[in-house]
């Protein structure tokens, strides 16, 4: 039971004493009123959404198919300068990366689950990411329950004293675009954070080889959880599509445990496995779920 439950709770009790009693033969229809008022303040508890937000490039949401029970609210530009066209934009085009992770989310996301999406954008027209843009969001999580982030940026100071109060799904980082080996990125940096979950990929077995790393990956030990990154014919690869997966798996799992604000890492616990990839010959164990 939610804290905001037990205080509703806590007033119709009190309520309820200050009462005074009718006969014997009237106390069932009060009772059935109480029962009402009980159910009246739980309802929203019980209908009420998960609320996640996804941190990216751009969205599109008109160019994505998903079921009614999946809503949408409007994207938020955290930069306050995008102005792009939808109906101009097309699919391949990468200021559409979040599209590509939320297509990715809504393939791999069991149906029935009643969920609300609100699209972050976090990269300005020109392409370009700020400390100020991730501190903007970050401001806002505790009016969700879960982010998902295949997106990172430079370490900071100012980042680093950001805290994390909500369980976020995030993408490892690879190499290229301007990220090298010694790169620090935030908030993968804080892997150490129980509620900060970073997930890596790996190149599911084919005809020919087993299932093998993602060599462009750097701090493959600082990963708590590997996904496929997607096979030779698939366009849309690596640490996002692996992001997105883990992401509807954690939601297939453990929806109820998200929704009451249980820790998503002792839900995760129950259901993670081991899985075998190879490097060159050698057999490696990473976890999944």
């Amino acid at each position: 039971m939610t804290k905001n439950f037990t205080s509703k709770f806590q007033i119709i009790r009190e309520f309820m004493r200050h009462l005074k009693w009718p006969k014997r033969e009237n106390k069932v229809y009060l009772r059935g009123g109480i029962l009402s008022l009980l159910l009246f303040f739980s309802l929203p508890l019980i209908a009420s959404p998960l609320k996640i937000a996804v941190l990216d490039t751009g969205f599109c949401p008109d160019k994505l198919s998903y079921s009614k029970n999946i809503t949408f609210k409007e994207s938020i530009d955290l930069t306050k300068s995008n102005h792009f066209d939808c109906k101009k934009l097309k699919n391949k085009n990468r200021r559409l990366h979040g599209n590509w992770v939320l297509e990715r989310f809504l393939k791999e996301l069991p149906s029935g689950h009643e969920i609300e999406i609100t699209p972050f954008i976090i990269f300005d027209k020109y392409a370009k990411q700020n400390e100020v843009y991730w501190s903007r969001a970050f401001s806002k999580q505790n009016d969700y329950h879960l982010f998902i982030i295949a997106a990172g940026i430079k370490s900071t100071p100012q980042l680093e004293n950001i805290k994390i109060s909500i369980p976020i799904v995030v993408a490892g980082a690879t190499l290229g675009r301007g990220i090298q080996y010694k790169s620090i990125l935030w908030p993968q940096s804080q892997f150490k954070l129980p509620n900060v979950f970073t997930i890596g990929s790996y190149t599911p077995k084919d005809s020919d080889l087993p299932a093998r790393p993602d060599y462009t990956l750097i701090n493959p030990t600082q990963m708590k959880f590997f996904f496929e990154g997607g096979g030779a014919n698939d366009s849309f690869k690596g640490t996002s599509r692996a992001c997105a997966i883990a992401s509807a798996k954690a939601i297939h799992h453990c929806y109820q445990e998200l929704k009451k604000r249980e820790p998503l890492a002792t839900c995760l616990d129950k259901v993670k496995k081991k899985i075998e990839i190879f490097n060159d010959n050698e057999k490696v164990e990473v976890l999944s779920f």
